[in-house]
């Protein structure tokens, strides 16, 4: 398989050595459990391994080659749990692209990987050795995907990730066979900074969940934040199961910042969005964050007036009409819109995969190129992939207004095409924190009205 970041310029290597070189286990099975605290256990890696050596002696890699009549879809999602919605979502939207296509050239297995992903591997291994999918989506979360790539690695099939951890697809677990339409913690955040620095303030309180994702994103705000010449009032992160909300509101209050950026979702998400609003003045601060703070319709049904004119970035052009259109064709009402539009672009990719796909498709080079080279256009607008397969999409920063018994969504600014950075895969970038530096990145978003 081609190295990822090809085109990197100087200082870009191969990052997934071949299987008979010596550092190839540590390369493809270890990486992740050295500086990570959600590492897998060992009787889970050792099931990991099994799984993709025995995927390479049955000949999976052979027999995926992708039959244009009859192309199959895995879906490892969870049938409960906090991340069913979400994945429920996302299989909505990837129906009703087929549906509005009015043809089925794909075949859709389904398994559950189990609320805490006890099933994933279990799962992955029906789908890649008795199956034999052609493409994989996999679980939401970090661990669920972390499992899903381990045990893909040395397979033909090909990945699409729905967790939004920078590590995984430009980061240092990269397979070449990866990809994700969901935009990282890196682009959920970072276009946010420069734009608070010019139209709202240089002092920013941050606060968020203290897990993986709600870290990753609060620590990407704060370096672009800086960067553009901002400083910090405080950061106090929430872990859900203590009392640190009461923390959070005191020292908003005692430092008075310009604003509060917050790295929440689901639950905690309007949780938090109660506890300011109902507050003192004091805490009647600004509020920004990543589009899962007001996430359309989920959030916002639940939190209600307190969601009103909180910035968010959004990439999804229409939410409140794909909502609608996806009622009144399906049937069904999604919580989470956004995970919706990512699986309406992921069936859209699997389609043009199938339908006009290359012709030696047994060549998982040739597909690899074929699906990094497509452009589409979706409920996200164009949408495309990076050198290091990360999405590219058009970002807007957005507020909600209460309408009726439902919202109004306004488009404060349109920032325009927003990517990721290379975290490591291409050895450009800063592979691990972001003190480590990336002077020299490109513009990851230019002022429009400049």
């Amino acid at each position: 398989m081609p190295h990822r970041g090809r085109d990197t310029g100087e200082g870009g290597q191969e990052c997934v050595p071949k299987l008979d070189s010596p550092a190839a286990s540590e390369s493809i099975f270890g990486y992740h459990m050295r500086d990570h605290d959600a590492s897998i256990s060992r009787r889970d890696f050792v099931v990991g391994v099994g799984l993709c050596l025995s995927a390479v002696v049955m000949g999976v890699g052979r027999a995926n080659a992708v039959d244009k009549a009859r192309v199959k879809v895995g879906f490892i999602i969870p049938e409960q749990g906090p991340l069913s919605q979400e994945s429920k979502s996302l299989i909505t939207g990837f129906e009703f692209f087929l549906k509005e296509k009015g043809s089925r050239p794909l075949e859709i297995l389904r398994k559950d990987s189990g609320p805490d992903d006890q099933k994933t591997l279990e799962a992955l291994t029906g789908l890649l050795v008795n199956q034999k999918v052609d493409f994989l989506v996999g679980p939401p979360s970090l661990n669920g995907s972390e499992k899903t790539i381990h045990g893909l690695a040395g397979t033909m099939a090909i990945l699409f990730v729905t967790n939004p951890s920078v590590r995984l697809v430009a980061g240092e677990m990269c397979l070449p066979g990866i990809f994700r339409l969901r935009p990282n913690t890196y682009q959920a955040v970072q276009p946010l900074a420069p734009w608070a620095v010019r139209n709202i303030g240089l002092k920013a309180f941050i606060t968020g969940e203290d897990d993986p994702q709600g870290n990753e994103e609060a620590d990407f705000f704060a370096y672009a934040f800086e960067k553009s010449g901002g400083t910090f009032a405080d950061r106090v992160m929430l872990n859900s199961s203590s009392e640190k909300l009461k923390t959070i509101l005191d020292g908003v209050e005692n430092t008075s910042p310009d604003f509060v950026f917050a790295s929440f979702r689901q639950k905690s998400a309007s949780t938090f969005l109660k506890a300011v609003r109902s507050g003192s003045s004091e805490l009647k601060r600004p509020l920004i964050g990543p589009e899962s703070l007001t996430a359309f319709p989920g959030v916002l049904s639940v939190a209600g007036k307190a969601s009103t004119g909180v910035r968010t970035l959004s990439c999804v052009k229409d939410p409140t009409d794909f909502a609608d259109r996806l009622k009144r064709e399906t049937g069904t009402e999604v919580s989470y819109v956004e995970r919706a539009a990512e699986g309406y672009d992921i069936a859209h990719i699997i389609y043009q995969a199938a339908v006009a796909g290359p012709d030696d498709a047994g060549d998982p080079l040739k597909l690899v190129k074929f699906v990094e080279d497509l452009s589409l256009d979706g409920p996200r607008g164009r949408v495309r992939f990076d050198k290091n397969h990360e999405p590219i999409v058009d970002m807007v920063v957005q507020e909600w207004q209460p309408s009726g018994r439902s919202f109004e969504r306004k488009v404060v600014q349109e920032l325009g095409p927003c990517r990721s950075l290379d975290f490591g895969c291409g050895q450009v970038g800063f592979p691990k924190k972001p003190e480590s530096g990336a002077r020299d990145e490109e513009v990851i978003w230019d002022d429009q009205n400049e």
